[in-house]
């Protein structure tokens, strides 16, 4: 039985011995065909030039576009830069018209004082404990010898807001008038209307300085805003009663012992001494002497408010 089995694979592999020899005679009778890269050498050339002149087709027509895409970028540029420089000039011509109150401290009223001018000018001193009004104790820094301190910070953040009312005020056209019925302080307040040419009124008695205590001359020729520097006199409050009648906004110097309910805009600070009455009105006319110069500047530029 071995036997047979081995005869039987030596002839299975004979036969397949003779089929590959026979394959391998039959592939080197056949003659070979050309492939297809083994082109004619002309037709490589031509195939060639028609493929750079595509190339050099497709560079010039990229580079068409891109200069083109350049040119419009330029002119796209200009014409956004024209843009952005007339708007630029127009807020500039009009920013005092369209924009005084969009922000903060628009007319730069902060650098018309500092802290220490503040300090210096006595501001801070109140009236003895005694005397003082309930209402301003959110204005009352501490006590001192019986007397009461007004907090200083407070009394620059509220001059700065009246300030800004001012300026606003005046750049818009508004008058003012000045206002201080106590006996021994008129020149201070002639002083500071003359200076900014506005009117006043005091106890004193001169051309374009209301004295009458009827109050007709205010019923004829309304100010647009009243600073008070004497609200706790009877002839200021009459007056200043007469504002709210007529809403006219007002101003007011606020001691410890002032009453703040007929103002507008307080000023928490000492009314009593000539040192802080002189810094206020100094202050007072500055601001408008500065907005009456900015306004005239700018009149041809822009129209009314």
């Amino acid at each position: 039985m071995l036997l047979r089995r081995c005869l039987r694979s030596v002839n299975s592999t004979r036969c397949l011995l003779t089929r590959y020899l026979s394959t391998d005679s039959s592939n080197e009778n056949t003659p070979s065909t050309p492939d297809k890269q083994d082109l004619a050498p002309q037709e490589k050339e031509m195939k060639f030039v028609k493929l750079g002149d595509n190339l050099e087709s497709d560079k010039s027509s990229e580079q068409r576009n891109i200069d083109q895409n350049h040119n419009e970028m330029l002119e796209n540029l200009n014409s956004l830069h024209s843009l952005v420089v007339s708007h630029h000039t127009a807020l500039k011509l009009q920013s005092l018209k369209e924009r005084p109150i969009a922000r903060e401290d628009f007319f730069n009223v902060k650098s018309l004082f500092t802290l220490r001018d503040l300090f210096d000018s006595r501001v801070h001193l109140g009236h003895h404990i005694g005397s003082w009004h309930s209402d301003n104790e959110k204005y009352l820094y501490g006590i001192r010898n019986n007397m009461h301190i007004i907090d200083i910070a407070s009394t620059e953040q509220h001059l700065w807001r009246a300030l800004n009312v001012l300026s606003l005020l005046v750049y818009s056209g508004g008058s003012v008038l000045f206002v201080n019925n106590r006996p021994g302080y008129g020149q201070i307040v002639q002083e500071g209307a003359s200076s900014c040419t506005e009117r006043h009124w005091t106890d004193t008695t001169e051309l374009g300085i209301y004295e009458q205590p009827d109050l007709t001359w205010f019923d004829r020729n309304k100010p647009d805003l009243v600073i008070c520097s004497s609200v706790n006199n009877p002839l200021s409050q009459k007056l200043l009663l007469h504002c709210n009648k007529y809403l006219v906004p007002s101003i007011g110097i606020l001691d410890s012992d002032v009453d703040p309910t007929n103002l507008t805009y307080v000023i928490p600070g000492n009314d009593d001494s000539s040192q802080s009455l002189l810094f206020y009105h100094k202050v007072f006319a500055k601001a408008i002497q500065r907005l009456k110069l900015l306004k005239k500047r700018y009149s041809w530029k822009l129209q009314p408010m």
